[in-house]
């Protein structure tokens, strides 16, 4: 399908351009379009504001080819879970008047804030988006996550449709799936109030496919998947599974989000799975990173994830821990079950046929950019520096368990934990 795209856009409202897809999205609207972007962002004063906007958007312009359209960036200082965003009624006027769509990226990603704590900003804050849209009679995309499967995700056989919502899912122990499943609910809901919106769930966001560009060093959030490479460096140590691992290219899905946008008329109240058509497996992964030249010993899966509840994962003399260890170590409970679930994408791949836009292979040289970026910034020593190594110890170390020092965490820990979780798309 090769439509012909909508270039009538004077003014998009774009929200949580500080986070990971945000950032590469207005990159594509500087790029593609000519309208001006209106960034709701949190700051002291509009300065303030504009630094942060550029921070993440240079991250992926690393050589700032787009310097000379930063005028076209407009900061909106506000919060998206405040109705009218917080703002005084004349400048929610104004705004509304001018904005011809919004693109809604903002989200609380913690994978283990409560349902309490992450709804005002994911759901919350869709239905403060939505009253927007309708007041300033603009379309809506709003970024989903493929995770709102919810507990579908571990059934075998389970294939999640592009038009598919309500399939029976649960979401037990499940808050931000939830979050993303009640948040597509009202967006169709809001369909009888004359909304026009498309829906788009991403899968495991990583890098530029063609830069390897990712914000690690600009955002809070750096990302479970990245943070899970940086403890394969670290430790050298691994376990086997065969469960299908997602890698979906962050330019990927900013520029197939966009184009359905632009050809709205074809697109109107449909969702797309933009997630990888051809998924690799974590033991893929790992082979990658060996490929590549580091050492990544497999062990057995229980000992892994004891060793690491335990404290007994030892690394230069001390428990080695880090946000992808203490997730696993809460998350894991000895069982069996897996991840199953697969996602259709016919919907995507028809609307993109024609165009330029794919979804990369999740293949070495994907890889080998997305490691060649994260040793530039830093993030992860190069293979020649990789050592010292962890160990499993047959002891614990006093003190030393995380499922122990859980317990005596204080408050201020946890949400640091919180913030630095992204959730497994999983989005934003």
């Amino acid at each position: 399908m090769n439509q012909m795209a909508d270039t009538s856009l004077k003014n998009v409202l774009l929200t949580g351009a500080t986070g990971v897809l945000g950032g590469r999205l207005l990159q594509e609207l500087l790029l593609s379009t000519q309208c001006n972007v209106h960034c709701l962002v949190r700051a002291k004063d509009e300065a303030q504001g504009l630094e942060r906007i550029k921070e993440v958007l240079f991250a992926y312009d690393e050589a700032g080819l787009l310097s000379n359209q930063v005028n076209r960036i407009r900061p909106v200082l506000g919060d998206v879970s405040q109705p009218q965003f917080g703002l005084q009624d004349s400048l929610y006027r104004d705004l509304a008047g001018l904005c011809d769509m919004a693109m809604h990226c903002a989200a609380n990603v913690s994978l283990v804030a409560s349902y309490a704590k992450i709804a005002p900003v994911n759901v919350g804050g869709v239905a403060n988006v939505i009253e927007f849209c309708l007041a300033a009679r603009a379309s809506l995309m709003y970024t989903s996550s493929f995770s709102m499967t919810g507990d579908k995700l571990y059934e075998p056989g389970f294939v999640l449709k592009e038009s598919d919502l309500d399939v029976g899912q649960g979401f037990e122990d499940m808050a931000y799936e939830r979050s993303k499943y009640d948040a597509e609910q009202l967006v169709h809901a809001a369909s009888a109030r004359g909304l026009d919106w498309v829906i788009v769930r991403p899968g495991n966001i990583w890098g530029d496919s063609v830069t390897g560009c990712y914000p690690l060093k600009q955002t809070k959030v750096k990302g479970i998947y990245y943070e899970m490479l940086k403890s394969l460096v670290e430790t050298g140590l691994s376990f086997p599974s065969d469960e299908d691992f997602d890698i979906t290219p962050v330019d990927y899905v900013a520029k197939a989000s966009l184009f359905a946008m632009l050809n709205l008329p074809a697109t109107r109240h449909c969702t797309y799975n933009l997630t990888n058509p051809a998924p690799i497996t974590y033991n893929d992964i790992v082979q990658q990173m060996r490929r590549f030249g580091y050492r990544i010993d497999e062990i057995d899966t229980k000992r892994y994830f004891e060793a690491v509840q335990e404290g007994r994962m030892m690394r230069a003399g001390k428990p080695y821990r880090s946000t992808f260890t203490d997730l696993m170590a809460i998350f894991y409970d000895g069982s069996d079950c897996k991840e199953a679930a697969k996602y259709d994408t016919s919907k995507i791949e028809a609307l993109l046929s024609g165009s330029n836009i794919t979804c990369h292979a999740c293949d070495h040289n994907l890889m080998q950019r997305y490691l060649d970026y994260a040793i530039k910034c830093e993030f992860l020593a190069p293979p020649k520096d990789q050592f010292p190594l962890a160990q499993i110890s047959d002891a614990s170390v006093r003190g030393g368990g995380y499922m122990e020092s859980l317990y005596d965490a204080d408050l201020s820990q946890l949400k640091q934990l919180s913030e630095a979780t992204h959730a497994a798309s999983r989005t934003a």
